[in-house]
């Protein structure tokens, strides 16, 4: 009976192995933007995904955001595609290495009033949807109400962009101030204080959404006098000294830190610097001395920020595109949304999350979302090389190599010989 019972088992075990061998092997590759790939919400999701296709292995890069559309165009040209990439899907569809899938969508029964419209438009080029939005944010004014209260302001005195230099100049004198606020020389945060100084830098629909002329080409708006304006701002507080130059590699986390620790009473940024705060250092800037204020505008009465956050496409050399398509649905789902908003500061896209607690019971995370409907998708993304021309004039205008309008001069005649080059 022994020998039956070993006998019987060896046939199960050599059962078992041929069926394991017998599944095929797959693997799913995946970028993503390095805080991304490592969050751990992110590799949960991953590991059950993998668990419910027996044979997948989902091979994920961490890589620098920026950096993404040329990692993904070169992995094409090597015959090694990407299946899953993370961006912003209109500026991939826009450069042509994104696929359409409004096919998809159809399947999986997803509709756009499940996003938020700012998603939307993140995975919308020409009329066609070509990803999934995965979070959103936009850019805010966050203020350490304790030191408003020391230089004699209250939170209505930074509504209005024309008022920022003088009161910045109080706050930078407080004791223990080392300057009012950090001035990155990010194009995503330079174009949310143009667009809430009433300026642009092409030019855009009553909702934010790029007008293209017949050929598909937009108009560059980089010398719009709001927009110089919104430029000069910046400069002049970095002249005067109550912002830092922008010129260490590291200033964001340097930013984070000054408000966190009180030697900076302003920060301008995304909700993902909510909880870097509090870990920087928890006792100082607890969750009430934090005010989180629209940034100041050139009219308070029609608020406008840039809107942050970035999507999931499926590159057009994606050799697995269903099973891709199956992993960006798992991604972008209610429940990952949410535990990316407690870990992560993410804010989703998806509208049906913020039904929960979460958002009634953080009131600095209400402010937020508040802001939401107010942001734009920052249109230039689908232009790299003149994005690249508007970071470049942005620094030589913070770095005092340029005035803001010959700075803003030089990337508009840029964009024009761009534009007539077709």
């Amino acid at each position: 009976m022994r020998r039956t019972l070993l006998a019987a088992l060896a046939v199960l075990l050599i059962g078992c192995t041929t069926g394991a061998a017998s599944v095929e092997q797959t693997t799913l590759r995946v970028v993503m933007a390095d805080d991304w790939a490592s969050a751990p919400v992110v590799g949960e999701v991953i590991d059950a995904f993998e668990r419910e296709h027996p044979g997948l292995r989902v091979q994920v890069h961490g890589s620098p955001f920026s950096q993404i559309p040329e990692l993904v165009t070169a992995a094409d040209e090597l015959d090694q595609p990407y299946d899953l990439a993370h961006w912003h899907a209109f500026a991939a569809a826009a450069g042509g290495f994104a696929r359409g899938i409004d096919d998809l969508w159809a399947s999986a029964g997803l509709t756009e009033e499940m996003y938020l419209p700012g998603a939307v438009r993140d995975v919308t080029w020409d009329g066609r949807r070509y990803g999934v939005p995965l979070d959103v944010n936009a850019m805010v004014l966050m203020a350490n109400r304790n030191q408003l209260a020391a230089a004699e302001l209250t939170e209505d005195d930074l509504a209005e962009i024309d008022d920022l230099a003088e009161h910045a100049a109080a706050l930078a004198d407080l004791e223990g101030s080392d300057h009012a606020i950090a001035i990155t020389a990010s194009s995503w945060s330079a174009y949310g204080w143009i667009v809430a100084g009433g300026g642009q830098l092409l030019e855009t629909g009553p909702d934010g959404e790029l007008v293209l002329d017949e050929e598909s080409r937009p108009t560059f708006t980089f010398d719009d006098p709001a927009t110089v304006g919104a430029v000069a701002n910046l400069v002049e507080l970095v002249e005067v000294g109550d912002a830092p130059p922008p010129s260490a590699p590291d200033l964001a986390l340097d930013a984070v830190a000054a408000f966190a620790e009180g030697r900076a009473p302003l920060h301008a940024s995304g909700s993902w610097d909510l909880p870097l705060t509090r870990r920087v250092d928890p006792a100082a800037v607890e969750t009430e001395d934090v005010a989180v204020l629209p940034l100041p505008q050139a009219d308070p009465d029609d608020p406008r920020t840039v809107l942050g956050g970035s999507s999931l496409f499926l590159p057009k050399g994606s050799e697995h595109p269903e099973l891709a398509f199956e992993l960006m649905l798992a991604l972008t789902e209610r429940d990952v949304g949410l535990a990316l908003v407690e870990q992560e500061g993410r804010l989703p896209a998806r509208v049906d999350a913020y039904d929960d607690p979460l958002f009634e019971s953080s009131p600095d995370l209400a402010a937020f979302v508040r802001q939401l409907e107010h942001a734009e998708i920052m249109p230039l993304i689908a232009y790299p090389e003149l994005a690249i021309a508007f970071g470049d004039a942005l620094e030589a205008a913070l770095a005092g190599r340029a005035t803001a309008a010959e700075a803003m001069a030089q990337v508009q005649r840029r964009a024009e010989a761009w534009t007539a080059d077709g």
